[in-house]
């Protein structure tokens, strides 16, 4: 007895661990609460994150040098002659400083530079495909969710319907055929029903997916989403404010802006200057491949020093530094047969380029907003046209059913009836169900689609 009491006491405590685990998978999840999750925890947003993050690292190391440099260089010589052994060191510390530099960005910083913001843009389109995904799976969740919940209710009035059948044809009051249609009936909405079902699984594991959740668990959604109360107006607005082509494209003229203006930096004089006080130095250097002049503090004391002999063929430059020293040259050019002329106009005619294909944009924008939002509108009144359809022919069906199955009710209209009305009858009936189901996926479809037209992710 007492094993078999333990025993029993052992299997009631696994089973209260299973339905708490059964519990603790069980999530009930808030749109709000839903876009968070994916954004935190899809994969494609995480890569995308990562870009940027590599690009502002790049970026970092393209400014490292308007930071001070500081290090050390050693030296150390011997010679032998004889019997006189001689050796030399000689260590000094440096540390330099870009002071200012004018004159074009570099070619290595501008690029960085637009790294940076293009992965910016990729990563908050990333977020923005994530969050159309989710309000996708969300709509056909709950379409499918209520779908299944009227289909179930048809089901079972059509279970009821069945047994009525079977009893009066068991009774000899009605024929074969008409059991066998309401069987076909039952056969399609049962179909219908696995089907959602399966469809269901499918679009649930995907939110799971795109959310981060334990694939284990069973989510319960709280409600559909809020309807959008926009007019076409505000719809054309947020789309020209949210687009990134848009926002790609402004970036891309402020930087040919800089970049016309910059031309003008090849009509400056060459520049090249030093001055020198002990050991500190400030040189002012041109580079070459960029139209770029840098200013630079250098200090480089010795810090560790062995006299060599004066007479040393490897004595090649002083020791020390003393005094000051000064050096400036300047080359100022008069005519360079018009590259700087050309050079803008260069810039200038891609700047026109992209403004033009920024009004183009524009007017496309507003132009596909118009679209989807028409496309919603009649998304909506073919939803409403099927939903009647169903109801009409549903009622006729029926209708047909009370005629065939009473032999004495007389409808208008229904005279002459046969089981093959009745079957053409059903099928009809059938596909209204399934094109106004559609329908309804197709008004929900559409009003996603406005929402990506606008890139509005709110």
């Amino acid at each position: 007895m007492n094993k078999g009491l333990i025993g029993c006491i052992i299997c009631l405590f696994f089973s209260i661990i299973d339905v708490s685990a059964q519990v603790q998978r069980l999530v009930s999840l808030q749109p709000e609460h839903t876009i968070e999750l994916a954004l935190q925890n899809n994969e494609a947003v995480k890569k995308a994150e990562k870009v940027v993050e590599r690009a502002k690292a790049n970026l970092r190391v393209s400014k490292a040098i308007y930071l001070p440099q500081v290090g050390v260089t050693g030296e150390y010589q011997r010679q032998k002659d004889g019997d006189i052994d001689e050796r030399d060191y000689l260590t000094r510390a440096q540390a330099s400083m870009l002071l200012v530099q004018f004159g074009e960005i570099p070619e290595g910083l501008d690029a960085a530079q637009e790294d940076v913001r293009q992965a910016e843009i990729e990563y908050e389109r990333s977020k923005k495909q994530s969050v159309h995904d989710v309000r996708n799976l969300w709509n056909n969740i709950v379409l499918t969710q209520e779908e299944i919940q009227e289909r179930r209710a048809i089901e079972v009035e059509l279970n009821k319907k069945l047994k009525g059948t079977q009893i009066k044809h068991a009774e000899k009051r009605i024929p074969f055929l008409s059991r066998l249609n309401t069987e076909l009936e039952l056969s399609e909405q049962q179909l219908a029903l696995n089907e959602l079902q399966r469809r269901l699984d499918v679009d649930t594991a995907e939110l799971i997916r795109l959310t981060g959740l334990d694939p284990l668990s069973e989510v319960s959604l709280s409600h559909p989403l809020p309807e959008d109360d926009l007019t076409l107006e505000n719809a054309v607005e947020l789309a020209l404010l949210n687009n990134l082509d848009l926002r790609d494209l402004q970036g891309d003229m402020l930087r040919q802006e800089r970049l016309a203006a910059e031309t003008l930096w090849h009509r400056f004089p060459e520049l090249s200057a030093e001055a020198r006080y002990k050991d500190l130095h400030v040189l002012l250097e041109q580079h070459q491949q960029n139209q770029t002049w840098d200013a630079t503090a250098l200090y480089d004391p010795v810090i560790l020093d062995r006299e060599r002999d004066t007479s040393s063929i490897f004595q090649t430059r002083p020791r020390t530094q003393d005094g000051w020293e000064v050096r400036f040259n300047v080359n100022i050019p008069l005519y360079d047969g018009n590259k700087t002329k050309h050079l803008r106009a260069v810039e200038i005619a891609e700047l026109e380029r992209l403004q033009l294909e920024y009004v183009e944009t524009t007017k496309s924008i507003r132009v596909e907003v118009r679209r989807a939002y028409r496309a919603v509108a009649n998304a909506k009144e073919r939803a409403e046209i099927e939903e009647t359809r169903v109801r009409i022919f549903e009622q006729r069906l029926r209708t047909i059913e009370r005629v065939l199955d009473e032999v004495t009710v007389e409808i208008p209209g229904y005279q002459n009836m046969t089981y093959n009305d009745a079957f053409q009858t059903q099928a009809q009936f059938t596909e209204a169900q399934r094109v106004f189901y559609q329908a309804r996926r197709d008004y929900a479809k559409a009003k996603e689609h406005l929402r990506e037209t606008m890139q509005w992710i709110e």
